[in-house]
């Protein structure tokens, strides 16, 4: 399975000779098991994009993106990231036989560089890049220049720097069209600067037999708020913020493609919802414990999300909502431990017993 069999729905795919495949794309769409009931949802899904070959979905964004380098006979790759991207940049650049340098958000978790290096990136931690909107401003700019003198594309997965690779991000929607038989009325994305969630509105545009497509939410973290509540409080246009969140992979202070984000989801029908961060590492653990799902915090929000939208009365019992599931629990062991720690303990054989008395099972 690889995301090359929609290249004739995409608005660029490289030449075949040029494509690579680790085996992205192809994700499970799960119906929920115990949630959805506890939601009063009655046709709640999961699509699980932390199961791509380095963990998240932006495995169909590296593909196209390392694909888009070859094609141009690029010396290398170049990239940002907070984590996912890097880790799968890495990995297509490994099997690309291509050499691979990233600048990283100062917050990006230790896993994550390791899947990195691992993969022989070279790396480069910036301070103040992924917090402060002025400064990963400037720092994008100096890479950009720095991309130029190289003679190669910077990768950041956001429209407005690869376009052609953030087009093979909308083979998520493609998908989820063909797993429900075009019957999904919502669809809760999580969102940094947009890009994930204006990709999953536009491949909406362009899958056949899904009419006039589903509801596209963005869900963001409270303390990274560019999108969700502009988009909720009827404004044009995205805005920058001092990023406050502990979520990584969502810490995008700067705009991106938030306002592009915000149109796209106003035109779908679909709305924004904020979401604190407790509340995200809640149903981060009521997935693993629940659902069998195990993810980072960031591939949570969503359904912290779709949550909020019942509280508000924002969701009928009997449509079809498809929660992303972006990225592996793998990836963050801090969440890990947490989840571990609030787990019951039962160390001994006659604990075994006393527990399973006062649960009533023996």
């Amino acid at each position: 399975m690889s995301i090359w069999r929609f290249s004739d729905r995409l608005s660029w795919s490289p030449p075949e000779e040029c494509r690579l495949t680790l085996g992205e794309g192809g994700t499970p769409l799960l119906r929920s098991r115990a949630i959805g009931t506890a939601l009063g949802l009655k046709r709640l899904y999961f699509k699980l994009e932390s199961l791509n070959p380095t963990g998240s979905y932006k495995d169909r964004f590296a593909a196209a993106a390392v694909g888009r380098l070859r094609e141009l006979g690029s010396p290398l790759c170049l990239g940002t990231s907070s984590g996912n991207t890097g880790a799968a940049l890495a990995a297509y650049s490994a099997a690309a036989g291509m050499a691979c340098v990233l600048a990283l958000v100062e917050t990006a978790p230790e896993e994550k560089l390791l899947q990195m290096s691992a993969h022989g990136a070279a790396l480069v931690r910036i301070r103040g890049f992924g917090i402060d909107a002025e400064t990963t401003r400037e720092i994008a700019g100096d890479l950009r220049s720095l991309a130029n003198k190289l003679s190669t594309p910077l990768q950041i997965s956001a429209y407005q720097f690869a376009p052609e690779a953030m087009g093979a991000v909308e083979t998520i929607s493609h998908e989820i069209a063909e797993q429900t038989g075009g019957e999904v009325a919502h669809v809760f994305s999580p969102s940094g600067g947009g890009g994930l969630t204006l990709a999953v509105a536009r491949g909406f545009r362009r899958a056949p037999g899904i009419g006039d497509g589903p509801a596209v939410h963005c869900v963001q973290p409270e303390g990274n708020n560019t999108i969700a509540g502009p988009l909720r409080e009827g404004l044009d246009r995205a805005r920058p913020c001092i990023c406050e969140t502990s979520i990584s992979g969502l810490q995008v202070a700067t705009v991106l493609d938030g306002t592009e984000t915000l149109r796209a989801c106003r035109e779908s029908g679909g709305t924004g919802y904020l979401v604190p961060d407790q509340e995200v590492f809640t149903w981060q653990t009521r997935l693993a414990r629940e659902e069998g799902i195990l993810t980072e915090p960031a591939g949570a929000v969503a359904l912290a999300g779709a949550a909020l939208a019942v509280k508000r009365g924002e969701l009928s019992a009997s449509e079809p909502v498809v929660c992303l599931v972006t990225g592996s629990g793998f990836k963050d062991h801090a969440s890990l431990r947490r989840m571990a720690e609030s787990a019951t303990a039962v160390p001994t054989v006659e604990s075994v017993a006393q527990f399973s008395a006062r649960m009533g099972l023996a």
